[in-house]
């Protein structure tokens, strides 16, 4: 499984944690619910999720074809500002230590 966009997602708690784990296994820490992206935190540093390379890749292409990633939501609301009109928000949550600092810069960075 390379990502989940279109792979069925089962909620039963089992199901879930397996998936979760094999993601987590092959340092692939996105993964979408609906228009939501789940963040893990791999407390270590994967500089080519986050080059250039990387965010140029999220500029070209639309939500949902390319791997989940933090690139692609900041690139979802700048899209949709600009489709609709009209302000767009990104909520960062999680707790203390779950990289949120971390994934608001990575979503600057790219808007930027």
């Amino acid at each position: 499984m390379t990502h989940m966009p279109h792979a069925p997602i089962y909620f039963d708690e089992a199901a879930l944690l397996n998936n979760l784990h094999r993601l987590y296994q092959k340092d692939q820490i996105y993964f979408y619910i609906g228009d939501g992206l789940i963040t893990f935190n791999p407390y270590k540093q994967l500089l080519e999720l986050y080059s250039s390379k990387t965010l140029k890749r999220y500029n070209e292409n639309s939500f949902g074809i390319i791997p989940p990633h933090v690139f692609a939501i900041g690139d979802k609301a700048y899209r949709n500002m600009c489709t609709t009109k009209q302000n767009q928000s990104i909520v960062v949550t999680g707790e203390s230590g779950a990289g949120k600092t971390e994934s608001a810069k990575y979503v600057l960075q790219y808007l930027s």
